[in-house]
């Protein structure tokens, strides 16, 4: 098994660092603050349910703030929307930089045709960054 993947990493064609390591400093850069506001959001709504909790349990001493649960639903709204918003960007950045890497091999190899499928890859999934 480990002879047969090998034979299948010698396949791949070797393309050089310089044409992806600064796009993968850069994706990294952004997927690791995209991590950061993934973690805060659902940290809020971790704490946002901890006071709905205080809140239902209704023993007379809810805090003014917690009156009123209009603000309350409309924030976990909000951080609900930019949790799902990080797990797609992660998602999309992930894909497009592994579309990206296959063009580059494709292309390494001489083999346009697979490099134009994978080029079709990469621009459909700008498109999409775009809102297109």
């Amino acid at each position: 098994m480990l002879n047969q993947n090998n034979n299948h990493m010698s396949t791949l064609n070797q393309i050089d660092d310089s044409q992806y390591k600064a796009d993968f400093d850069i994706a990294k850069g952004y997927i690791d603050f995209s991590s950061e506001l993934l973690r805060l959001s659902l940290l809020a709504m971790g704490g946002f349910g901890t006071l709905a909790l205080v809140r239902f349990q209704g023993d007379g001493n809810t805090p003014h703030f917690l009156q009123n649960p209009k603000m309350f639903l409309v924030s976990m709204a909000f951080f609900a929307l930019c949790a799902g918003a990080t797990l797609s960007h992660r998602y999309f950045a992930s894909d497009f930089m592994a579309w990206y890497i296959a063009w580059l091999r494709a292309d390494a190899a001489g083999n346009m045709e697979k490099a134009e499928k994978e080029k079709a890859g990469v621009e459909r999934c700008l498109e999409l960054a775009n809102g297109r």
